[in-house]
């Protein structure tokens, strides 16, 4: 089997790990935690992760000796539904929500067990926090709730317009743009992703997902195209989704175009969806100038890694972006959240632990020579 488990992470107190976030792969936080050194996994990403919980609580963990290093309490001891990790002015920083409330620890904080958040409140949504998501400055975050509502808010507290009203239910997943200040995309239960101007509130295109109606036989029960997970390529020229259908596409940033689809990427929906960079290394011909490694997870309890590369027109054929499948995995549980630490794949879902898969090329090999 190319793809392993290598270790699994306990700590939460009861089942339900709702969401996950890395650190920084520039700045890491010690495991006594008080100052910020360079990361120490040979492949380049930070050994440090969060989770939120069911347990009402966020953890830090730390890969290099396989346990929770830090807790850090949500008021009242709420349900963490969504986390977001700071990044570059903001890397100090964990935004975690509860309920409707959005708060922040400060990872430079004395102690083993935070339980006065440094941020307070970021305002309360107008229902229940459905996701976060920082921007590459982190000066900027991203609020969606289950109204279908989005705010973004400046970190250094300057007023930043509203946004028009997002979706017509769950604002499911969020992210922004690299490169484009303030650019990001929204996905929702009503099968629409939206692209908005951050800066300005307004909305630069909208793309209902959802099948016609006049299509297949009136009878046919099919998962609805929901837009559980959005995920920029690292250039953000395009981004991946993952549908409630199952499928998992590849669209244009701009104009929202279908670059490429699998139609049956997961038996049941698409849940997750993340590019992984660190992983092109690892994985059978995925030549970095050409492909990029990407990573599914759906309510099938899979976790799917793909090869997306593009290939030049030749012989009549036009070029595109095609996506080949690369590996799966049988997961015990169904996945809520994955991360990425280097090539180290971290599985949140429905129990208390947190599962670590690791590419084998070596199994691989051998793999292919019995085949022979």
């Amino acid at each position: 089997m190319p793809w392993e488990r290598v270790g699994e992470l306990c700590g939460h107190r009861v089942p339900g790990v709702l969401c996950l976030s890395p650190l920084s792969p520039y700045l890491s936080l010690s495991s006594s935690p008080s100052s910020i050194e360079e990361p120490t996994t040979a492949s380049g990403g930070s050994p440090f992760f969060c989770s939120g919980g069911q347990d009402g609580t966020i953890r830090l963990w730390d890969l290099a000796v396989g346990r929770s290093v830090r807790a850090m309490m949500a008021p009242r001891g709420k349900p963490v539904n969504a986390l977001c990790i700071g990044r570059a002015a903001s890397h100090n920083f964990v935004l975690a929500a509860a309920g409707r409330l959005v708060f922040g620890y400060d990872l430079r904080a004395p102690g083993m067990v935070l339980r006065v958040p440094a941020v307070p409140s970021l305002g309360k949504a107008a229902e229940e926090v459905s996701c976060l998501a920082m921007d590459e400055r982190g000066q900027a975050v991203a609020i969606g709730d289950d109204s279908g509502e989005l705010r973004v808010v400046d970190l250094d507290g300057d007023a930043l317009p509203e946004l028009d009203v997002a979706h017509g239910s769950i604002c499911a997943c969020a992210q922004f743009r690299p490169g484009a200040r303030l650019e990001l995309l929204s996905g929702g239960m009503d099968s629409c992703i939206v692209r908005w101007d951050g800066s300005s509130g307004s909305v630069l295109r909208a793309w209902d997902l959802a099948p016609p109606a006049a299509e297949g036989p009136p009878a046919q029960l099919v998962n609805p195209r929901h837009v559980h997970s959005l995920a920029y390529a690292p250039g953000g020229s395009c981004f991946a989704v993952a549908l409630g259908d199952g499928s998992v596409e590849i669209r244009g940033s701009d104009e929202g175009e279908l670059l490429a689809a699998v139609e049956d990427a997961h038996r049941a929906a698409a849940s997750q969806v993340l590019f992984a960079p660190s992983l092109t290394h690892t994985l059978p011909a995925c030549d970095a100038s050409t492909a990029l490694p990407l990573l599914s997870a759906g309510d099938d309890s899979e976790l799917r890694v793909w090869r997306v590369r593009s290939v030049a027109a030749d012989d009549g054929i036009s070029g595109g972006i095609v996506i080949d499948g690369v590996g799966r995995v049988r997961l015990e549980d169904k996945p809520n959240a994955i991360a990425l630490s280097g090539d180290i794949v971290c599985v949140a879902g429905t129990s208390d632990r947190l599962a670590l898969f690791r590419y084998d090329p070596l199994a691989d090999e051998l793999d292919r020579m019995d085949l022979l």
